[in-house]
């Protein structure tokens, strides 16, 4: 008998993927379906977060408490404004750029000007608290990064000999928000640079979910576009997002996808409909 492998993949979204992922995932577990038995656990951006998160052996009244119930205080060095218009420079990349290649090179020149004026520490601290912890790699995680330079996406995990806050904070420095990180002396940036979710990176499994945030920030490579390839492989890939009960709350705060006082309203919408869509995974081969 063939046994199967079963991967989680976690996009990139800021406090709304963080809350929506989350609350995605206790609803599916809620209805019996357990995604943090994967084999795989990938997470770009934000959704390395989430993933180092359900990899670990966290139990869910935990994991509620610390991701979605407990109140966020963090400094974003950047306004409402500022996103606004750091957005529209990325949304114009694809009109200046020649390749995906120039486009994700574009990104990593973003990178490289982003500085900001806290502690050296203070993204690592940060991204340590809302972790928590007793987080560690496990065979399972795998994070996503951009190397700047050459562009290529690389994948962290618990061979890699990276410190996982590091491979965290380098998967989710969104460029223009958060300077790159160095590791082993090559820096790294936004996961999602390349895609959202890089759901492609999956090549190890039979059966892939993707939980993306669905977010209408263009990218060189569409998530849809890059699940049908995978189908076409015969590599079973689900791609599920959110509804339109967990959209209107994001519409609700400006479609602000940084404030973080949303997570515990998408969470609680996106936990519904995590129970209302479990059926759809009920033959999945999860432990």
């Amino acid at each position: 008998m063939t046994t199967q492998k079963t991967a989680l993949v976690l996009g990139g979204g800021g406090h709304y993927g963080i809350s929506f992922e989350t609350g995605y995932l206790r609803g599916l577990f809620d209805a019996g379906i357990n995604l943090r038995h994967a084999d795989i656990i990938l997470g770009s951006s934000a959704g390395s977060q989430v993933g180092a998160v359900m990899a670990s052996n966290k139990d869910w009244d935990t994991i509620w408490h610390d991701q979605i119930e407990t109140d966020v205080d963090e400094t974003t060095p950047i306004s409402e404004a500022g996103m606004a218009d750091l957005f529209k420079e990325y949304n114009n990349l694809p009109k200046i750029s020649h390749s995906d290649k120039e486009w994700i090179d574009k990104l990593g020149e973003i990178s490289k000007r982003t500085h900001i004026d806290f502690a050296d520490n203070y993204r690592l601290d940060m991204v340590q608290k809302r972790i928590g912890d007793g987080v560690e790699w496990t065979d399972s995680l795998r994070v996503a990064t951009t190397e700047i330079g050459s562009s290529k996406r690389v994948v962290f995990d618990k061979t890699s000999n990276v410190a996982l806050l590091s491979a965290l904070a380098a998967s989710s420095a969104l460029p223009g928000v958060w300077p790159a990180v160095n590791i082993n002396n090559h820096q790294y940036f936004d996961g999602g640079s390349y895609s959202m979710d890089n759901p492609d990176l999956i090549e190890d499994a039979d059966n892939v979910i993707v939980i993306s945030n669905n977010l209408p920030i263009l990218a060189p490579y569409k998530t849809s576009d890059l699940v049908t390839k995978m189908n076409n492989k015969g590599i079973k890939t689900t791609l599920l997002v959110p509804g339109d009960a967990v959209v209107a709350i994001l519409n609700k705060y400006g479609n602000n996808t940084m404030e973080s006082a949303l997570r515990s309203e998408v969470a609680n919408a996106a936990r519904k409909q995590g129970q209302a869509d479990a059926q759809k995974l009920a033959d999945l081969p999860l432990n």
